[in-house]
């Protein structure tokens, strides 16, 4: 790749997470009542944040419980756990998503030899692939049951027919892996790189994308990680009772999936000010003003960073590691790619 180009592709992607979370926050800033918002802070007590607090840590090990039936039986679930939060603390610290590597590698390290960092690295895409069809499967007993938005639920059927279309792609190459490993060795078999490089990878992959197959691991993980999302949706209840008159508890069902697929935008690290814009615009649709809802989704997006930093802080501090030579790590497989290419 010429330097040139390099450079400005590094500062595209740089600028454009940037750009996003710096539009995101004028937006919510926008006209934005200081003194209101400040009056809804001091509305909050010590044991609704508590609460808060406590419902997202058991979600958090629910969701661990997740990931750690989707690695199988190579892993404990602690691996999975600690892992999971060290990818939560990388991401805190650096855009895109690229915190998922760092991830995979913690997984590969503690796997001890008995996963690749593909396999790894597959069951973590299948864990957030199957995080966004249970997003959507909310947001669609929203639009469909609860409140109507025509707009927002044709965004919701499209993109959960996309996602359904991806399943089914993944499970038909899960199940046929032998069979498109053999189709790309015939059909590239001249391309040293293909053979050498991108095949070993790509039978990896395809293996960490059996979990799929497995209806007594894929029912299970399914079922634990709705229950997170409704342990998500009980905080924003408890925030709603503390500060809002006459709250409906549904509210969330709409709030929490638009929300995070908003906060899945390229933006700043952490998702800055993306995870508010998507809460405040949720909650607007239901006649709830930007300070009450604004409060609301810094806290909880304040209970979102810390608390998985906390138990990766630990993880590092367990193993030795070091938050930079992680996010070296994280950052390395991007790098490889942009040479190749």
């Amino acid at each position: 790749m010429p330097v040139q180009t390099e450079k400005n592709s590094r500062s595209f992607k740089i600028g454009l997470p940037i750009l996003l979370s710096g539009l995101a926050i004028w937006l919510v800033l926008r006209q934005l009542d200081f003194q209101v918002l400040w009056a809804v802070f001091r509305q909050l007590s010590f044991t609704s944040i508590a609460m808060v607090a406590l419902l997202f840590t058991v979600g958090l090990f629910l969701r661990g419980l997740t990931c750690w039936i989707i690695l199988g039986p190579k892993f404990q679930f602690m691996d999975a756990f600690w892992a999971m939060n060290v990818g939560y603390l990388l991401n805190s610290f650096i855009p895109l998503r690229l915190g998922e590597f760092g991830r995979a590698a913690i997984l590969t390290e503690r796997s001890k030899g008995r996963a690749s960092y593909m396999e790894a690295l597959a069951s973590i895409v299948a864990e957030r692939f199957l995080d966004l069809l249970t997003g959507f499967m909310f947001l669609l007993v929203a639009l469909l049951f609860l409140f109507k938005n025509e707009r927002l639920e044709k965004i919701a059927w499209i993109g959960f027919v996309g996602l359904a279309f991806g399943l089914i792609f993944m499970i038909f190459l899960a199940k046929n892996r032998e069979t498109v490993i053999s189709w790309i060795k015939g059909r590239f078999s001249e391309t040293s790189w293909v053979q050498k490089r991108f095949v070993p990878a790509l039978e990896q992959l395809l293996l960490g994308f059996t979990f799929f197959l497995d209806v007594k691991r894929f029912i299970p993980a399914s079922l634990i990680l709705a229950v997170s999302w409704f342990l998500s949706m009980l905080e924003y209840n408890v925030l709603q009772n503390a500060i809002l008159d006459g709250s409906k508890a549904w509210w969330p069902v709409l709030v929490i999936p638009a929300g995070a697929f908003v906060n899945a935008l390229p933006a700043a690290p952490g998702g800055l000010g993306v995870f508010e814009a998507g809460a405040v615009g949720a909650y607007a649709l239901v006649g709830v003003g930007k300070e009450p809802a604004l409060a609301m989704a810094l806290i909880v997006h304040f209970v979102q960073i810390v608390i998985p930093s906390i138990f990766g802080i630990i993880t590092l501090f367990i193993s030795g590691d070091s938050l930079g030579s992680l996010i070296t790590r994280s950052t390395r497989f991007r790098a490889k790619k942009e040479v190749t290419e």
